[in-house]
Formats: structure tokens, sequence, C-alpha cells
């Protein structure tokens, strides 16, 4: 029975060593790069590019001296600190200006003549921007 056993297993090992041959393609030498070359590499999706603001800082806070109602994104007792957020708002995208009223440095990101209009854009800038910081300031 052992030898019988060992026969099987014998007959096994041979039968399963025995695949079919893989045909393998020969290439030319010169032709291996035209062939590497010709795979499809995927192309980086380029950064988007921010717009740069269109006025200086100077005509904004001359135009946004007639308008009543400005949506606030930070307050400050001090006009550096202000200055610095007014920087940050600017890298992106929103040409800010720093208004005094009362000892206050607030950081201004944009001023409306109507409050409904001011009101629809403060809702839209928290949404978007997830900060629910932002707030109305009246003229």
């Amino acid at each position: 029975m052992v030898k019988f056993n060992f026969f099987l297993i014998l007959v096994f090992l041979l039968f399963s060593g025995c695949k079919d041959k893989k045909t393998i393609t020969p290439i030319e030498k010169g032709k291996v790069v035209e062939q590497t070359a010709k795979r499809l590499v995927p192309e980086l999706t380029p950064e988007p590019n921010k717009p740069d603001p269109k006025f200086t800082s100077e005509q904004i806070a001359e135009n946004r001296n007639s308008f009543d109602y400005h949506i606030v994104a930070a307050s400050y007792n001090n006009l550096s600190q202000a200055e610095n957020f007014k920087g940050k708002l600017y890298q992106k995208g929103y040409p800010s200006i720093v208004m005094e009223q009362n000892g206050k440095f607030r950081v201004v990101m944009q001023s409306f003549n109507k409050k409904e209009t001011a009101v629809k854009e403060l809702i839209r800038l928290r949404k978007l921007n997830k900060t629910p910081d932002l707030w109305l300031l009246h003229q």
C-alpha cells in the first residue's frame, strides 16, 4: 500500500509539472525604447491659478467708504494684527481693507449699499468658508 501511494504521488508530480509553454515575443534591441515611449503616462492636473485682484488696497478703501454695510472677518485692538490678517485674506483671493472705528481695527471683506444684499452675501460666505464668525457692520 505504501508503494502504491508513493507511485500515485510520483505520477501526480510528473503530470502536474507538464504545463503549456508560454510563447515570448522577441523584441529587437532598438525597438525597446520605442515601445516604452508609446505607453500612456497620465498627466498631472495643474493647480488652479488664483486671479490677482484688479484693484489696489487704496482704491478698495476709497470705494468702500461710500458703502453703509460691511462684512467683517475680524476685529483687533492692534493695527499690525489686523494688517497681518488682511494679508492672509488677500492671499486667499479676498481683497480686504482695515477700517478703524472706536479704537478697533476691523478687517472688512466686502461692503454693500443694501442690507438685504449684504446679508445674502454674508450667509453665502459663511457657508463657503465654513467660518461662522463673519459678521455684518452698519456704519
